[in-house]
């Protein structure tokens, strides 16, 4: 049974990103082990780019918070699905922590420049907006999920839901649904 890590970035539990983790979650029950990790309810610190995590072979990082706690799940789960709300044209800045301290993950020692044990791992991410240009969005969610790759995800899928500032309103809307769908089954593939 594959391992599927969901990530949300929102602090608002009754917003899009939350009632899509849930259908997530939900379609994915039973055909896949599913750890859940709300970074708006975790102690996520920034990267102290110590540099104290390229003395290892392996990820690791020094400080003791929620996001090194998860360093294991990250690195052997077959797919991790990134979900988050649109903050001033990017992720939302606890979401941007998580994001950077897989820093962690980089070695310039090592082949490919990843400690990571696998390097055939899935990322997708699903963005929603309230308003502005989903398709600019969508461009600097390809370019952070890209940065993954030295955390073993080397395929990717991306999308942005736009029009969609009332909460939980993502689900009203059968193409977003759609596309919730399409991302679980490319998933579970």
């Amino acid at each position: 049974m594959k391992k599927i890590l969901i990530v949300n970035g929102s602090k608002r539990k009754k917003g899009n990103s939350y009632a899509l983790e849930r259908y997530m979650a939900d379609k994915l029950a039973g055909k896949a082990e599913v750890v859940e990790f709300n970074v708006g309810e975790k102690d996520v610190r920034a990267c102290l780019a110590c540099d104290t995590c390229k003395k290892k072979d392996a990820p690791f990082c020094i400080q003791k918070d929620d996001f090194t706690e998860l360093i294991p799940t990250i690195d052997k789960c077959d797919a991790m699905v990134i979900i988050g709300p649109v903050h001033y044209g990017r992720f939302p800045a606890q979401l941007c922590a998580f994001v950077d301290r897989t820093y962690a993950f980089l070695n310039f020692k090592l082949p490919g420049y990843s400690s990571a044990s696998r390097k055939d791992k899935k990322l997708a991410g699903y963005l929603c907006c309230g308003v502005g240009p989903a398709d600019v969005y969508l461009k600097v969610l390809d370019a952070d999920l890209r940065n993954f790759a030295a955390s073993g995800f080397t395929d990717y899928k991306s999308f942005v839901a736009g029009g969609v500032g009332v909460p939980g309103s993502v689900m009203d809307n059968a193409d977003y649904v759609k596309a919730a769908d399409e991302i679980v089954d490319w998933l579970l593939a």
